[in-house]
């Protein structure tokens, strides 16, 4: 008899990263000398009938999991301050895959394990055996950010000193959900769409380098930042970033495997890798968004593979 269908909405998770930035530097990763202290999490992720979840690694098997239908603010909290034993640090990186994450040195991409947020996520179910992206939302109540020097901005328009810019920090800011399908690894990975004037999609990256006049840097970040050094970041010319995609409508993420094969206590269980970064090769990768709070709102839902 062939499985029914169902369509459950599994969890909402709403983050709310509080950012202080500790100084004042110029644009970006490359001369980023400050990093900032992610402040109280305002989070939860709430679970519809017959679904379970769980934050975190296994010690030896899904059962050691604290299973509930909804993730507290005070839970997730308590699963980063554990995590990163309480200085949890949020900086400008960039990854080509989601998992793999660089910071950009004076001569090289350097290797980081550090700069952005990590969230495992646990499902276990009796009904649904397949999760479901639906959905994303990535807000910052917009702030103005007085600039220091004259540059182009992301709307092509210069900006004179001490002109007051309107930045919404999480045009900046990535999501990448990383599963297992059963043809194997899965990586679903967002970034806000493009808003003329506002927003500029990097996608893949490219030569940034080229922007603005001659080898003056895209608008925005680039621009400002070759503005401000007279010379633009190691590696502007050849960037590569994750792909991504810019709307969502149910892409599967995971697969879950059955109780035959790992024991969590119900038929299907399956574990994502929420992973949050702002993209340092963003055209809105300023050092004011820094001190913004985002909010990240997700939704998946179950159904039968």
């Amino acid at each position: 008899m062939n499985k029914i269908a169902r369509k459950l909405v599994l969890s909402i998770l709403t983050v709310v990263l509080t950012v202080a930035a500790l100084g004042t530097t110029t644009f970006a990763w490359f001369t980023l000398t400050n990093t900032s202290v992610v402040q109280p999490f305002q989070a939860q992720i709430v679970s519809d009938t017959g679904i379970e979840i769980a934050i975190g690694q296994p010690t030896v098997s899904p059962l050691d999991l604290n299973w509930v239908t909804t993730l507290t603010t005070a839970e997730i909290t308590a699963y980063i301050e554990a995590e990163y034993l309480g200085a949890f640090k949020f900086n400008m990186v960039t990854t080509t895959d989601g998992a793999a994450f660089n910071a950009l040195g004076i001569g090289a991409l350097v290797p980081t394990t550090a700069g952005y947020l990590e969230l495992p996520i646990n499902f276990r179910s009796n009904t649904a055996d397949r999760i479901l992206w639906d959905s994303v939302t990535l807000s910052s109540v917009a702030s103005n950010w007085l600039s220091d020097v004259s540059f182009t901005y992301v709307d092509d328009a210069v900006k004179a000193p001490s002109t007051a810019i309107s930045i919404d920090a999480s045009n900046a800011m990535r999501v990448a959900i990383l599963g297992q399908l059963t043809a194997g690894a899965n990586v679903v990975a967002y970034e806000k769409p493009a808003v003329a004037g506002v927003n500029i999609v990097l996608g893949t990256g490219g030569d940034l380098s080229d922007g603005v006049g001659v080898g003056l840097g895209d608008a925005g970040a680039m621009n400002y930042y070759y503005q401000k050094n007279a010379e633009l970041p190691f590696g502007a010319a050849a960037v590569t970033t994750l792909s991504t995609i810019t709307s969502l409508s149910s892409n599967p993420i995971i697969d879950l495997t059955p109780d035959s094969v790992v024991d969590a206590g119900q038929e299907y269980y399956g574990q994502v890798m929420i992973r949050i970064w702002l993209e340092g090769w963003d055209a809105n990768s300023f050092n004011s968004v820094l001190t913004r709070i985002i909010q990240a709102q997700f939704q998946f839902s179950g159904t039968n593979a």
